[in-house]
């Protein structure tokens, strides 16, 4: 398989060293192997909560070979947890007045939100789509490499796009037995080394979800999704129970060049403009275009990436506006649980304002790309250790905080560190409650840190739909619905450009956690707040237009991230204002 294919699609690597003498040697499974998945539902067991009586109830996890249950005491209106494995939590509270169940489910480094909704019998249930997709409609693929004795290299591989890939670790092997998890959802892999012949099984917790017969692959693989073109539609979106309203582009009585959208479309679909997954367009608070590429779909969370960096900026915000933070002056230092506060000695990091760490100005060495050198906190460099916030806060200092910004994920991570030491409840629920479940989004998954804290840098999915109504509350200045969901006064300076990040080669305007750019059609500019992800997830808001835009896409290896402001630029912004 070349680079470029392994660029385009989801790989997993993982080197292991193993020390079985009888153990079958390695060499002889080196090369292509695959296995059809017959049961695409098998990674969507359900999830049903049973109240039995009024403090005790049943959780169960089923799936298509078989089920665990567990029996547990709650109390109305309170939170009630519930272990159903290592490593395997049910978080959730039962509201009476909703006739709902709503929690996460904590599995790997994720946490998932769930919605549990009532049948005739009051029995709670939902599906968990563990690997996102409801359907996983993909061959599983897996190549062996540099295969010696008892260590060998593995990249396993999907077609399915709706699912951002494995990460391997903790691989162990015993005779002929081979084991490991994957990081990101908590999936137990279990195989058997046989002649020409690898069965595997896949377990979330001591549920069997699905076993497959890897066989070494006969012909090259097939990686592409097979999806059909998406047609172009000026029709109106679908009017759905998620709080927005939908207009068709003639019904807007707007002149728009529709020329613009369908070569816009054209282009997508001839890969023209690569890996494009969903572009949602709104304006005057409707939402008018809504078209998916690729596989995707609406139903699915999407990887944010850094996208989500906007959001813990509203968090923030929130917890100012709450008085659980005083303002963006408080000191860094003073926030830190005092475990922390040795590393906070040198005058300089002590002057490490709120405010610095959303403009990206702290002047920690958490510099993460556009210099030659490795910084000291870069979050590639954080991440691997056992102790992020030790990691990031003994990193030297190379500005004086407020004077130069540099973009960096421990910035906001230490946003999070600190959000989550103040609150009294968990951070978790502070933002289901206060941002979520007021803008009506459940189907989310959150990513944690090491301290299962959630990861203030990066590491939210979330669907398009769900993406648009967050741009739509702050080009509402905080308003969704007539509630006022965050204070003006947040939104307006959170969008204020405060200094240019120095490492990004277009040396954009920074506000709290939100980009500056400018878009150029005809004579006019047009300014823009953009959240900007990784891969090209954008949220683009253009007051001048009262558009809200976003975009997501995979362009995460071939260097595109910033195909979205090109699809802005010379498609979306000519078709609505040419005329």
């Amino acid at each position: 398989m070349t680079s470029k294919k392994i660029s385009i699609y989801f790989f997993l690597l993982c080197l292991m060293p193993f020390g079985q003498a009888n153990a079958q040697n390695m060499k002889a499974y080196e090369g292509h192997w695959e296995s059809e998945l017959a049961q695409p539902q098998a990674f969507s067991p359900k999830l049903s909560i049973q109240l039995l009586n009024a403090r005790t109830a049943l959780l169960k996890l089923s799936g298509l070979h078989g089920s665990i249950q567990q029996r547990f005491s709650y109390v109305k209106g309170k939170t009630f947890q519930v272990k159903l494995g290592e490593g395997l939590v049910f978080r959730g509270s039962w509201n009476q007045k909703e006739k709902t169940i709503t929690g996460f489910i904590k599995s790997g480094q994720w946490f998932y939100h769930l919605q549990l909704l009532p049948d005739a019998k009051m029995e709670f249930t939902t599906n968990w789509n563990i690997l996102l997709a409801s359907n996983f409609n993909s061959r599983l693929y897996l190549s062996i490499e540099n295969a010696d004795g008892e260590n060998f290299e593995a990249y396993a591989f999907s077609s399915e796009v709706r699912y951002p890939g494995f990460f391997c670790y903790d691989f162990k092997k015993s005779g002929d037995h081979i084991s490991f998890r994957d990081f990101r959802t908590g999936l137990a892999l279990n195989g058997k080394l046989e002649d020409k012949r690898i069965p595997l099984q896949i377990k979330i917790g001591k549920l069997l979800l699905a076993t497959l017969a890897l066989k070494p692959s006969a012909k090259d693989w097939d990686l592409k999704s097979g999806s059909k073109p998406t047609r172009y539609s000026n029709e109106r979106p679908q009017q759905l129970n998620d709080g927005l309203s939908t207009l068709s582009l003639q019904e807007t009585g707007l002149k728009i060049d529709e020329s613009y959208l369908q070569k816009m479309v054209d282009s997508i679909n001839a890969n023209k403009i690569t890996n494009t997954h969903s572009v949602l367009i709104a304006k005057n608070n409707k939402l008018l275009y809504e078209a998916y590429f690729g596989g995707n779909d609406a139903a699915t969370p999407h990887d944010l990436r850094s996208a989500s960096k906007s959001i813990s900026s509203a968090l923030i915000g929130m917890a100012i506006d709450r008085h659980i933070l005083r303002d963006t002056a408080q000191k860094l230092v003073d926030l830190l649980p005092s475990s922390y506060q040795s590393l906070m000695q040198e005058p300089r990091k002590q002057a490490i304002s709120l405010g610095n760490l959303l403009t990206m100005s702290s002047g920690i060495d958490a510099v993460d790309f556009g210099i030659e050198r490795k910084s000291a906190a870069a979050e590639d460099n954080y991440q691997p250790t056992p102790d992020w916030a030790k990691t990031v806060l003994a990193a030297p200092m190379i500005n004086y905080p407020g004077t130069h910004a540099n973009y960096g994920s421990a910035n906001p991570y230490l946003l999070g560190f600190v959000l989550a030491h103040k609150l009294k409840q968990g951070t978790l629920d502070f933002i289901d409650q206060n941002l979520y479940k007021p803008l009506a989004i459940s189907n989310y998954i959150i990513q944690q840190d090491e301290k299962a804290n959630p990861y203030f840098g990066g590491g939210i999915f979330m669907r398009s739909r769900d993406m648009l109504k967050f741009g739509l509350l702050y080009a509402n200045k905080g308003q969704w619905q007539g509630r006022q969901l965050i204070s003006r006064a947040w939104v307006n300076a959170s969008f204020k450009n405060y200094l240019n990040l120095e490492n990004h080669p277009e040396k954009n305007g920074y506000g709290f956690l939100w980009w500056h750019y400018s878009y150029k059609v005809g004579n006019r500019m047009l300014e823009s707040i953009e959240a900007r992800g990784a891969g090209g997830q954008y949220i683009f808001i253009l007051p001048a237009l009262d558009m809200v835009i976003v975009i997501t896409s995979g362009n995460f290896r071939n260097g595109r991230v910033w195909q979205p402001e090109k699809i802005v630029e010379n498609y979306i912004l000519p078709a609505f204002i040419n005329n």
